[in-house]
């Protein structure tokens, strides 16, 4: 029984915190969730300038 409280929290728990992570990441734009934000042309000098 308390295997089974435990092993819930512990998937409830990641899944809150994922869901958490997304919205953040989200807010960021398209450029900022992307791993090449530096060097993409596509991303404005604005926001390049916000991660040098």
């Amino acid at each position: 029984m308390i295997a089974n409280i435990v092993i819930g929290i512990a998937i409830f728990g990641y899944a809150g915190w994922a869901f958490i992570r997304h919205l953040k990441k989200s807010k960021e734009g398209e450029c900022g969730t992307c791993s090449s934000k530096m060097s993409c042309s596509s991303c404005s000098s604005e926001i390049k300038a916000t991660f040098k």
